[in-house]
């Protein structure tokens, strides 16, 4: 009768055991799961996404939504940049989306040659590429910073 006793405690205390263990396995697997493909935490560098976005902002990003959907205008995005060695992430807006034509004229910020209105508050003084018409292929985006 002892004996059983003590092999009934030894197996519910090892079934316990393989449990925590199971949960512990499960719950690891899933935190990699979700950082690997789902969220991501990242740090903005620069002032250019200011005031929405400041210098040394930390971010979560949410991976998977552009897998089920793509970008829509002016969804912040982070945008992995690889130089050589190393690897950091930028935040900008989606300003063009695919297809598109996208010029920055007199300040303007203009899509299909019709006026962007409420996206910038101040008049745009570096257009950069977007100084001359830019068109957009069928997989491209034109991202800019709000702090232009």
């Amino acid at each position: 009768m002892k004996n059983y006793r003590y092999k009934e405690r030894r197996n519910r205390l090892v079934r316990r055991v393989v449990f925590w263990i199971a949960e512990i396995l499960l719950a690891v697997a899933l935190a990699y799961g979700m950082i690997t493909y789902v969220f991501q935490v990242i740090t903005v560098h620069g002032e250019s996404m200011e005031p929405a976005y400041h210098n040394q902002a930390v971010v979560l990003v949410n991976k998977f939504i552009y897998r089920i959907q793509s970008p829509k205008r002016l969804d912040p995005v982070a945008l992995e940049i690889s130089t050589g060695s190393a690897t950091h992430y930028t935040v900008k807006r989606v300003i063009g989306l695919p297809g598109e034509k996208i010029l920055i004229e007199d300040g303007k910020l203009k899509v299909d040659g019709k006026e962007l209105e409420g996206v910038f508050s101040e008049e745009i003084i570096s257009p950069g590429t977007a100084a001359y018409t830019v068109e957009l292929g069928e997989d491209e985006y034109f991202v800019m910073g709000d702090n232009c």
